[in-house]
């Protein structure tokens, strides 16, 4: 349907299930799944946790941040192709590579460090009190 020089979907006409790379604006590594009303986009982000889910289904949409979530909010059959589809397009992601921040070499820290992690904790400890 065309409204004001913009094609608009109106109900289901076909199902195409085709997962899609994109890059958006941000740089951002993108990944892309549309099948009929259903679109699903996750992204790497830098900051914040390290995946996220925007779904769109019908005319709501949310974001997520794991894959559970995301197969609740979708609601789709496990027998139905594009329910097959969805959970291997997810299976496919190996999220369990995300790096866990590196911890702090605190003898280096005091070493090296001039912030609050690298002096002692109490900063009166070597002071006197003269009366």
């Amino acid at each position: 349907m065309l409204c004001g020089g913009i094609v608009l979907q109106v109900g289901i006409s076909t199902t195409s299930i085709r997962p899609t790379p994109i890059s958006g604006i941000s740089g951002m590594k993108s990944e892309r799944f549309v099948a009929g009303q259903l679109w699903i986009e996750r992204k790497k982000n830098r900051e914040g946790p390290p995946i996220s889910y925007i779904v769109m289904k019908g005319l709501s949409s949310m974001g997520f941040t794991d894959q559970k979530e995301v197969l609740k909010f979708i609601r789709w059959p496990k027998g139905t192709p594009t329910g097959d589809s969805v959970r291997e397009w997810l299976a496919s992601f190996d999220d369990s590579t995300a790096r866990p921040a590196p911890g702090l070499a605190i003898a280096q820290v005091a070493k090296e460090g001039f912030g609050p992690e690298a002096h002692d904790e109490d900063p009166t400890a070597e002071t006197k009190m003269v009366t």
